[in-house]
């Protein structure tokens, strides 16, 4: 999770725990899923790699 810390939570600098929990999913969601390749997924982001999962299983 060294990536979440380093491009979200140093640079956003969250004033307090309501901030984190509105921010937070979203950068999950909208940058760190869909843009990051992980390398147990065969370098592919999480959001590419799920729906040819699922169409794997139909």
């Amino acid at each position: 999770m060294q990536t979440l810390k380093v491009q979200e939570v140093y640079l956003a600098g969250y004033e307090n725990f309501a901030d984190v929990a509105t921010w937070l999913p979203r950068f999950v969601e909208e940058v760190y899923n869909a843009k990051w390749p992980h390398s147990a997924l065969g370098y592919r982001p999480l959001n590419e790699f799920e729906p040819q999962l699922a169409q794997q299983a139909t």
